[in-house]
């Protein structure tokens, strides 16, 4: 940069001095606004900006590049050389190539935010958020606008279908031991304490809505297809439906509950045009919270309202926080009416220092973040992020919200994540910090907050366009610690699972590596072990002191294609020497609950028992001429299908040291495969019963002695 540009650049940045009239942003974005797509990028690699605003766009290295019609929209707010400089402050690795991990910003500019109770300009300006807002969506239209499609590539930057990115414990979810496993819950029931499962949750106290719940005493269960609550008292096996509420009211579509005391807060969205789908532009996320002291007549007490469509939710000690996902069309908005493109909350405009931009994404959906006493029955706080609508974890202090970096010249997905931080305690939120990562999740297991740092595990492409995995530690403002890259080359992280100071996860391509990582010292992690064995782990749950189960699929070793499920012990009382204990095949089901959804996973950590609800529709395979299915699945797996085993079923297992896993109960919950759906669900231990729950049919219990009918009840 020569001095003519320091001196322009330095004018700019002081708002005491005055913009020469040629480089004001609304002159140089009429100027841009007038160009080719061709003449931009020619534009962009001229001498005049800065080298380190723009790169010469390379499919595949994940440069930071912004189109200069959103450059010049943003120089309104943050002036040249900050506007441009998109992902703040670039680390430099080892290897002098540039880092992704951006820098926090600096003490003054934090310090000057706290008077605010906020860090609002880590993504926006320091008063004008909503300008941001506007200047983005206007950006973005005219970057849609000038897009030629028929030039457009995306080379696989989201993978295939059965490999995209999907879409939480203080210190991590594995405080176990073998003589009590974590899962149970005490409450006071009648005249004794009576011990029962709850939720499967991601983080140890911070609890997640469900379909079905109970407090020991009572049932809950929430029937979708009807819009009915339905309360069961039960006892010794005994089942006594206590009432039904009506729930249908207006355009409501209530997704899931929870049980707080003596409250029922019902959560769902509402939509003029669909029930069903968050992105619907009209959709609206309701919380209603009734009052069940009197279970035979509910009160509702209250109802909250927030912008956007129900995307999930946490409670922690009677604060709920809500996270819905609102989408503008950017055809509509109008600078001066800020509804067309801030979002609301219980009809009144999220404020503008609550009003966050991850401008790397390519988006126009925000994430509406609220937090409701349940006591006092009124709102804690409020917050809009635009960005991080694809992977939510919730620890026991921290919100991360994650979304896939956007290449605005390119017009393509880089594969890269970004990720914000969001503090929490006792309803207050606080936008602490962002950054970035290489590649992207799989789900909210593959990252975990432990002892002051965060730790993931990723599936990134390298600079040869070539699959691996790896390992990051980042510390509380997301800049990297530490990192162990090319890992499992071609294959994909199936599911991972923190537990203390070592991380599990599993690749797969063909066959399943189990890797086993020392984290004890957070800046030289160390892979200790993998484990190759057929088919991959979907889901792993700490199974007591030293094991870990694993529930997934079996797989051809051949071709990698799956076949029935399959459980799995792995014994990881040395990590550098993992080892598979037992394994049960289960080849007549094909799918099961826990693997769509954790909430529908039974664990009693009193006895280590285990319960799923699963699907077996391979009739298909064994009608017709098989022949070829042999090839793809192998002989053995055909033969050993049984006839007659289409259907839903609910399972449940044990584990024994030396002797492996037993089927304690097989039972058949419906004859029609679709009327009750395995995620329809629900197994609850309370004292020595189990209580299977079909949503929409009915509640069975079974002794847990010998697994017979006891009682059942529609």
């Amino acid at each position: 940069m020569d001095n003519r540009d320091k001196i322009i650049e330095d004018q700019m940045r002081n708002s005491n001095e005055m913009i020469p009239e040629s480089l004001r942003p609304d002159n140089i974005e009429k100027k841009l606004a007038s160009m080719t797509i061709e003449e931009r990028y020619k534009r962009s690699q001229s001498e005049d900006i800065p080298s380190e605003v723009t790169a010469k766009p390379k499919k595949g290295k994940g440069k930071v590049v912004i189109p200069l019609v959103l450059a010049a929209s943003l120089l309104t707010v943050f002036g040249i050389g900050v506007a441009l400089g998109v992902s703040g402050n670039r680390k430099v690795n080892d290897d002098n190539t540039p880092g992704i991990f951006g820098k926090k910003d600096n003490d003054k500019d934090k310090d000057k935010d706290k008077d605010k109770g906020g860090l609002s300009s880590i993504f926006g300006g320091d008063d004008e958020n909503y300008d941001e807002v506007y200047s983005y969506f206007k950006a973005y239209k005219d970057h849609m606008d000038n897009i030629v499609y028929e030039d457009v590539v995306d080379y696989e930057m989201v993978e295939s279908a059965d490999e995209a990115p999907a879409g939480d414990s203080a210190k991590s979810d594995s405080s176990s031991s073998r003589q009590k496993l974590a899962g149970t819950t005490t409450a006071g029931t009648y005249e004794e304490e009576v011990e029962f499962t709850d939720t499967n949750v991601r983080t140890e106290g911070v609890a997640e809505a469900d379909i079905v719940k109970t407090d020991g005493k009572y049932i809950y269960e929430y029937d979708s297809m009807t819009e009915h609550l339905v309360f069961y008292s039960v006892k010794d096996g005994e089942i006594k439906k206590e009432g039904t509420v009506n729930v249908l009211e207006d355009d409501y579509h209530f997704i899931e509950m929870y049980i707080y005391g003596d409250k029922l807060v019902l959560v769902g969205t509402e939509s003029e045009a669909s029930s069903y789908y968050w992105y619907d532009n009209n959709a609206s996320t309701y919380v209603a919270v009734y009052d069940i002291s009197d279970k035979g007549d509910p009160e509702l007490e209250d109802t909250f309202v927030q912008a956007g469509g129900y995307y999930t939710s946490r409670m922690v000690d009677g604060k709920l926080y809500t996270f819905s996902k609102k989408t503008f069309n950017v055809n509509d908005i109008e600078k001066k009416d800020y509804e067309t493109y801030i979002p609301e909350v219980d009809g009144e405009l999220v404020d503008n220092d609550d009003v966050y931009i991850q401008k790397d994404t390519y988006n126009t959906t925000f994430v509406v973040l609220t937090s409701i006493d349940i006591d006092k029955l009124k709102y804690v706080d409020k917050m809009a992020v635009l960005g991080g609508s694809n992977v939510v974890y919730v620890s026991a202090n921290n919100i991360y919200l994650t979304d896939m970096n956007y290449n605005w010249v390119d017009y393509t997905y880089k594969d890269e994540t970004l990720i914000a931080r969001i503090s929490y305690d006792d309803g207050k939120m606080e936008f602490e910090s962002k950054g970035h990562f290489p590649g992207y999740l799989n789900d909210d297991y593959s990252i975990d907050e432990y002892d002051g740092n965060i730790r993931l595990v990723t599936t990134y492409r390298d600079a040869d366009y070539q699959r691996y995995n790896a390992l990051y530690v980042l510390d509380e403002e997301l800049s990297k610690v530490s990192v162990i890259k090319k890992l499992a080359e071609g294959e994909s992280i199936k599911s991972a699972r923190f537990m203390g100071e070592t991380a599990y996860f599993v690749t797969f391509k063909n066959r399943d590596p189990l890797f086993a990582v020392d984290l004890s010292d957070p800046e030289n992690p160390r892979v200790t072990d993998y484990l190759k064995i057929p088919g991959f782990s979907a889901y792993l749950h700490p199974y007591g002191e030293n094991r870990l189960l694993g529930i997934g699929y079996d797989a051809n070793e051949e071709n990698g294609w799956t076949k029935g499920l399959k459980l799995t012990m792995f014994d990881t009382s040395d990590p550098y020497d993992i080892k598979e204990l037992d394994t049960m095949l289960l080849n007549n089901y094909s799918d099961a609950s826990v693997l769509q959804d954790r909430n529908a996973f039974m664990f009693n950590g009193n006895d280590g028992t285990f319960g799923i609800s699963a699907v077996s529709d391979w009739g298909w395979l064994i009608d017709d001429d098989y022949s070829w299915a042999e090839e793809y699945y192998g002989e053995d797996f055909v033969d050993s299908l049984e006839k007659d085993m289409d259907g839903s079923y609910y399972m449940v297992f044990d584990y024994e040291e030396g002797k492996g896993f037993e089927t304690k109960m097989n039972e058949k919950l419906d004859e029609n495969i679709y009327s009750v759906g395995m995620n329809d669900v629900r197994g609850i231990v309370i004292g020595d019963y189990l209580y299977v729950v079909s949503t929409g049919v009915g509640i069975k219990s079974y002794d847990t002695t010998d697994y017979e009918l006891v009682n059942e009840c529609d």
